[in-house]
């Protein structure tokens, strides 16, 4: 099997890989090649009847962690079992995170029959404190962690995409940087906690009263991602933040000393220039970015990564740009906050293939809009550097 993932430092990680025997196990929809449960017989993404997948093409992965109530998810799906059923030649996403502990992610490709045992144990933070200065470095490393867009002219839009996405166009840039990542709740607490003690003064001169930018929404399927008394959802620190409108995104980027993109430099940095309808290149691959069942720890995925070095620009979340929709792109205006609906790019784990693909702009919604689908990323027009979080 081939493993990959962070060093883990003070671990002893076992891992038992036995063939099933007896019934298929799983299935496999043969239109976007996701696995299910043998319950399932449609794939719930794109219709197709699944087909089973041969006992034989099965193995069984078995975790021995500690602490035992650890929370794992797999592929970005809550798991409630230790043993985890994986196709022989697919990858599984494994994140084990626990409240006072360092989480862990780890990428699992088998390639054959085999075994080898491990038990995994996740290191103690030991106090709350901590804990916070942790997360607190982490989200510092992650502002200055932008890839450079060089000057130069590119080729956007599609051919075969939809009728806003045609005709091709030529656009000229002076260079700028991207975040490497979308921002995380972990980075988006800090920016709450300035908001607290300083105000507003980062905020759109447009903005609603009486916000406070706090993400949450009120509908039941949207609780899980709601963040009650300023703290995210438990495991979610280093997952894009979510449930936050136009607003709340434009005044972050500005608390950063950055801004939000404009569609035509968000495409520029998801595809460079030659054309290609996804990150990675023109086909669709379920293994290089997640389309799953939530939003998952950002950078899982870097064989679904730009040409620049830029993750998740395809699934994990959508994100907001600062470009009002137009179903021609030549015509379309930065956003003022008065008119219009700001565009949403990149597609989400929610999403399938085709909204996926980096030229597909047919997204746009109210600035006040929330999803448990939709966070977003920052440009800057300085190197990161230079940038000093709210001291603009």
């Amino acid at each position: 099997m081939r493993y990959t993932g962070k060093k883990l430092v003070a671990f002893f990680l076992v891992l038992f890989l036995s063939v099933l025997s007896g019934a298929f196990a799983l299935r496999i929809c043969p239109e976007c090649q996701r696995t299910f449960n043998d319950e399932v017989n449609f794939c719930p993404f794109d219709g197709k009847k699944l087909d089973a997948v041969p006992a034989g093409e099965i193995v069984t992965l078995k975790l021995n962690v500690n602490p035992p109530d650890a929370v794992i998810n797999i592929d970005g799906k809550l798991h409630n079992s230790k043993d985890i059923e994986i196709q022989i030649g697919r990858s599984r996403q494994i994140e084990i995170s626990a409240e006072g502990y360092k989480s862990e992610s780890l990428t699992v490709s088998p390639e054959s029959c085999g075994s080898l045992k491990v038990a995994v144990s996740l290191d103690k933070i030991v106090s709350e404190s901590q804990t916070s200065n942790v997360n607190s470095n982490k989200a510092d490393e992650r502002d200055r962690q932008m890839v450079e867009i060089k000057a130069g002219t590119y080729l956007l839009g599609s051919e075969r995409g939809n009728h806003d996405e045609r005709p091709i166009r030529k656009i000229e840039t002076k260079g700028f940087w991207i975040d490497k990542y979308e921002v995380t709740c972990a980075q988006y607490q800090r920016f709450l906690e300035d908001v607290r003690k300083n105000g507003h003064k980062w905020c759109h001169s447009t903005e609603p009263k009486h916000k406070d930018h706090t993400p949450y929404h009120t509908y039941a399927w949207a609780l899980r991602f709601s963040w009650v008394g300023g703290q995210p959802p438990r495991g979610m620190l280093n997952a894009p933040v979510v449930l936050v409108d136009w607003y709340d995104a434009y005044a972050y980027a500005k608390w950063a000393g950055k801004r939000l993109p404009t569609e035509d430099e968000w495409e520029i940095a998801a595809k460079g220039g030659d054309g290609r309808d996804y990150p990675w290149g023109n086909t669709f691959s379920a293994d290089r970015c997640n389309v799953g069942d939530q939003p998952i720890t950002v950078g899982l995925y870097p064989e679904g990564a730009s040409p620049w070095g830029a993750y998740d620009m395809a699934g994990n979340v959508s994100e907001w740009t600062m470009t009002t929709y137009d179903p021609n792109p030549r015509e379309s205006v930065i956003f003022e906050g008065k008119f219009g609906q700001p565009i949403i790019r990149g597609g989400s784990w929610d999403d399938t293939s085709k909204a996926c693909r980096s030229s597909a702009r047919d997204v746009r919604r109210s600035p006040v809009y929330r999803s448990t689908t939709v966070g977003f990323r920052c440009v800057s027009d300085h190197p990161p550097a230079m940038l000093q979080p709210g001291q603009q």
